[in-house]
C-alpha cells in the first residue's frame, strides 16, 4: 500500500542475545579450561554453556516481536507459546520504562494484558516497537 511504510515489522531480543552467547561463552571456556584440573568431568555446566548458546542465537535470529497489517504476534523465549492476537482486539498500549503492556479483549468477557519486556530490546527498538504499537492501535482500534 502507497500509504503506509514497512507494514510488518520485526524487533529483537538483542540485549538478552548478548548476555547469553557472553555468559554460555564464558562458562563454556571456563568448564573447559577446569577440565585437565577437575577429577570429575564438568558436565553440567557444559551443558548449561551451550544451553545458554543457543538461547542466545534464538534470541539472535527469532523476533520476539512480530507486527503485521492485521495482528501483533509475541513470542518471549523458547519454550513459552507464541501470542498472537488481532488488531482490533487490542484496546489500549501502556509504555513504562521497564515494559510494554499491551491490553486486549478476550472472545468472552473481560480483558487479557500481555506483557514484552522493553529492556532486551536495543534503545532504538524499543522507540519503534513502542510507536508502532502505538500507531497500530490508535489507528485500527480508534
Amino acid at each position: 500500500m502507497p500509504g503506509q511504510e514497512n507494514p510488518d515489522q520485526a524487533f529483537y531480543a538483542k540485549i538478552s542475545s548478548l548476555i547469553a552467547l557472553c555468559g554460555g561463552g564464558g562458562l563454556l571456556l571456563a568448564s573447559l579450561l577446569a577440565i585437565p584440573s577437575s577429577p570429575i568431568f564438568p558436565g553440567a555446566p557444559i551443558l548449561i554453556a551451550c544451553a545458554l548458546i543457543v538461547a542466545g542465537l534464538w534470541f539472535q535470529f527469532n523476533p520476539i516481536v512480530r507486527l503485521t497489517d492485521e495482528h501483533v504476534s509475541v513470542k518471549l523465549a523458547i519454550i513459552r507459546p507464541r501470542t498472537t492476537l488481532a488488531l482490533d482486539q487490542l484496546a489500549r498500549v501502556e509504555v513504562t520504562p521497564r515494559e510494554c503492556v499491551l491490553y486486549y479483549r478476550k472472545d468472552g468477557s473481560g480483558e487479557g494484558k500481555l506483557k514484552i519486556p522493553l529492556k532486551s530490546l536495543a534503545k532504538e527498538d524499543r522507540e519503534r516497537c513502542t510507536l508502532a504499537l502505538r500507531q497500530r492501535v490508535h489507528t485500527e482500534a480508534a
